[in-house]
């Protein structure tokens, strides 16, 4: 899987899900990255795949909640980094 340098990897389950496609390792909680005041979390939740990007910890309004399919994860992870490091130039 290829990331972003700046950002933090709180946890990763989703690493060892992509290498061994073992079903038994799906959860809600498979990957959480951070940079500055954003998370980047991803899990598989009732049988999907979703993508959020929160900031200040928000989760009741979600910068991007997005629903993936397993093939779209690594692209959909990266396009969310970058998307991050936008919004956080952005802000400055």
């Amino acid at each position: 899987m290829i990331l972003h340098n700046p950002f933090t990897i709180l946890f990763d389950d989703l690493s060892e899900y992509l290498d061994s496609h073992d079903r038994s390792l799906l959860k809600e909680d498979m990957l959480q990255l951070a940079y500055k005041e954003y998370l980047i979390d991803l899990g598989y939740y009732s049988n999907q795949f979703i993508l959020y990007v929160v900031k200040d910890y928000d989760w009741n309004i979600p910068v991007k909640k997005e629903y993936l399919q397993e093939e779209e994860i690594v692209n959909s992870l990266n396009k969310a980094c970058d998307e991050v490091l936008s919004y956080y130039e952005n802000s400055r």
